[in-house]
């Protein structure tokens, strides 16, 4: 079974499956990649910019885990995007 970070909280998560579903347990999406179950039902089908906004105003706990792990991360899609929420007012 394989093990991988979540893309969001950076939890390890084994048999890691898209945030996009529809998979198998192992596969990715190539533009966010896997993601652990409280993140990927904590989303839905939310855009991620729209997630990262939901998340940072009802859901303080998973905003803390998120921006702690993209904050020791430099670059990607969602890291970025990270980053620009966390100083939005």
């Amino acid at each position: 079974m394989a093990y991988n970070d979540c893309s969001y909280c950076g939890r390890t998560i084994q048999g890691a499956g898209s945030v996009r579903g529809g998979g198998s347990a192992n596969a990715s999406s190539s533009r966010e990649g896997p993601a652990c179950v409280e993140c990927k039902r904590s989303k839905g089908n939310r855009s991620l910019v729209q997630w990262l906004r939901w998340v940072k105003k009802n859901d303080r706990n998973r905003w803390e885990r998120i921006t702690k792990y993209h904050g020791r991360k430099s670059g990607g899609m969602i890291t970025l995007t990270v980053k620009r929420i966390a100083e939005e007012r």
